[in-house]
C-alpha cells in the first residue's frame, strides 16, 4: 500500500510541478514577475534567488506552485506593469494557459514516448462471446450486442470500418461511441457478416458497452500461490475439459460452473500434454464470488516500434483523443447522464488508482500520468472562479470592455471560488474513502 501511496503522489506531484512552470515560464514571456516558484509545499528547505524569484524546494516534496506579484487578494500592489493584474491583458491570457497547455503538451511527450519504446500487451482474441442482458444493463431487456443479431462464437473483424484484431481494438472502439450507431462486420462460420450496434451508456463509468465479453479458452495461463487451483494440482498449460460433469467450452462456462460452490469440493477433468486428469477443486469466495486462484491464458505481443517522428505524431494523435474523451465524459456528468458519485475522482482516488497503475511498469506509469495530464489541462480550461479559465475571462472582458474590471470584486468572487472548489474536493475525498472501505 506504501508502495502504491508514494507512486500515486509521485505522478500527482509531477503533474502539478508541470502545470505550475508553464505558468512560470509564460509569466517570464509576459514580463510579470514571479515572486515565488516552489517546487514542493511547504516552508523551504533550500531556496535561491534567480532574476528576482525565490526559486525554492518545499519540505513537502509533491506538486508545487507560482506566486506572481500582485495576485493575490493579499498583496499591496502598486500599479507597475511586472504586476499580475497591471499587465496587459493579452500576457495575462498567455499566463493563464500556460498551465493547462503544458500538461497537454507533457501528455503529448509521454504518449509519444510510450509509442516510440513499445509495450508488452496482454489481450485475448476477437472472438466473443455475449453477455446475460442483467450484465450490463441490470433489467431483463434485451443487450445492444443481442438486439444486433451477434451471436456467442462470433468473431468481430471489423467496427466502423477499422481492422480489428483482439479485444483490446474490440473495446477502445465501442467506449468511445456509447449512444452512436456502429457497424460491425463478423466471421460467422467462415461466411462475413454486417451488423450494426449501438453501445448503451454506462451511467458508472461513462463507457459504452454492448453487452460481450472475450472468449477465452478454458487453459489455465497462471495458478496463484496459495489458492484453490494451487491445491486442487492445476499447472500452466492444462485445458479444464469439463466441471462436476459440465462441458467448458470458455472461461465463462467455468465461472458458471463453480458459482456457488465455495468451500465445496468440485470434480472436473483437465487436459495436460494429451493425458486425461480428473481433480478436484474447492473454491474460495473473494468479495462474493467464487474464486479458483487462477488466470487463463492472454495473448501476449509488443506494440508496434515507430521511428520518432511518427510516434510524435502517434503521442498527439491519442493526446487529441483524449481531450475528445474527456471533453464528452465532462458533458455527460454535466446533463445528468452518468453518475457523479461513481465517475468523478477526488484526490485520494487519483492517487491510489495511478499509483495501482504505475505499480506494473515504467509504460504503465506514463501513460497514467498522460491522461491525468489531459484532464488537469481541461479541468483547468473551465471559467470557474480560482481555475485558469476564470483569469481567461477576465483578461477577455478586460479586452472588449476596454477597462478593467473591478479587482476589488474580481477577488472577492475568487476567494469565493476557492473556498467552494476546497469544499467540493473536501466532499469527492470523502467519498473517494468511503468507496475504498465499501469495497
Amino acid at each position: 500500500m506504501s508502495t502504491t501511496i508514494l507512486l500515486g503522489l509521485l505522478s500527482i506531484g509531477i503533474l502539478i510541478f508541470v502545470h505550475e512552470l508553464g505558468h512560470f515560464l509564460m509569466a517570464r514571456v509576459a514580463g510579470i514577475r514571479v515572486e515565488v516558484f516552489s517546487i514542493g509545499w511547504g516552508k523551504s528547505v533550500v531556496s535561491f534567488m534567480w532574476k528576482g524569484t525565490k526559486i525554492q524546494l518545499g519540505w513537502i516534496p509533491f506538486g508545487g506552485y507560482c506566486k506572481m506579484a500582485g495576485d493575490s487578494p493579499k498583496d499591496s500592489t502598486s500599479g507597475s506593469p511586472d504586476e499580475y493584474y497591471s499587465s496587459p491583458p493579452l500576457g495575462r491570457i498567455v499566463v493563464a494557459l500556460g498551465g493547462p497547455v503544458f500538461n497537454y503538451l507533457f501528455a503529448a511527450i509521454l504518449l509519444s514516448l510510450v509509442v516510440l519504446i513499445g509495450y508488452q500487451v496482454r489481450t485475448y482474441s476477437n472472438r466473443i462471446i455475449l453477455a446475460k442482458s442483467v450484465e450490463t444493463v441490470g433489467t431483463a431487456k434485451r443487450t445492444p450486442a443481442q438486439t444486433s443479431g451477434l451471436r456467442d462464437g462470433d468473431v468481430i473483424v471489423e467496427i466502423g470500418g477499422k481492422p480489428i484484431s483482439n479485444w483490446d481494438d474490440i473495446t477502445e472502439n465501442i467506449v468511445r461511441n456509447a449512444l452512436r450507431p456502429i457497424s460491425i462486420k463478423v466471421a460467422r462460420d467462415g461466411a462475413p457478416v454486417a451488423l450494426s450496434v449501438v453501445p448503451e451508456l454506462d451511467r458508472e463509468t461513462g463507457r459504452g458497452v454492448i453487452g460481450i465479453h472475450p472468449w477465452v479458452e478454458p487453459v489455465v495461463g497462471e495458478v496463484q500461490n496459495g489458492e484453490p487451483a494451487e491445491a486442487a494440482g492445476l499447472k500452466p498449460g492444462d485445458r479444464i475439459l469439463s466441471v462436476d460433469g459440465v462441458k467448458i467450452e470458455n472461461h465463462v462456462d467455468f465461472y458458471s460452473a463453480i458459482q456457488g460452490k465455495s468451500g465445496k469440493a468440485v470434480p472436473f477433468a483437465v487436459d495436460r500434454g494429451g493425458n486425461h486428469l480428473e481433480l478436484y477443486l474447492i473454491p474460495r469466495l473473494v468479495e462474493g464470488y467464487d474464486s479458483a486462484g487462477l488466470y487463463f491464458e492472454q495473448i501476449t505481443y509488443h506494440s508496434v516500434r515507430y521511428p520518432f517522428p511518427v510516434s510524435v505524431w502517434k503521442g498527439i494523435v491519442k493526446s487529441n483523443d483524449g481531450v475528445r474523451d474527456t471533453v464528452r465524459g465532462v458533458l455527460l456528468l454535466v446533463g445528468g447522464k452518468i453518475r457523479a458519485r461513481s465517475a468523478v475522482a477526488g484526490p485520494a482516488k487519483l492517487i491510489y488508482l495511478s499509483g495501482m497503475i504505475a505499480k506494473e511498469g515504467f509504460i504503465y506509469f506514463l501513460q497514467v500520468m498522460s491522461y491525468i495530464s489531459i484532464a488537469f489541462f481541461i479541468m483547468n480550461l473551465i471559467p470557474f472562479p480560482a481555475l485558469d479559465g476564470s483569469h481567461l475571462i477576465i483578461a477577455v472582458y478586460e479586452i472588449f470592455a476596454r477597462k478593467k474590471p473591478n479587482l476589488e470584486v474580481v477577488q472577492k468572487i475568487q476567494t469565493l471560488g476557492f473556498i467552494v472548489l476546497i469544499a467540493a474536493l473536501a466532499l469527492v475525498t470523502m467519498n473517494d474513502i468511503r468507496g475504498f472501505f465499501l469495497k
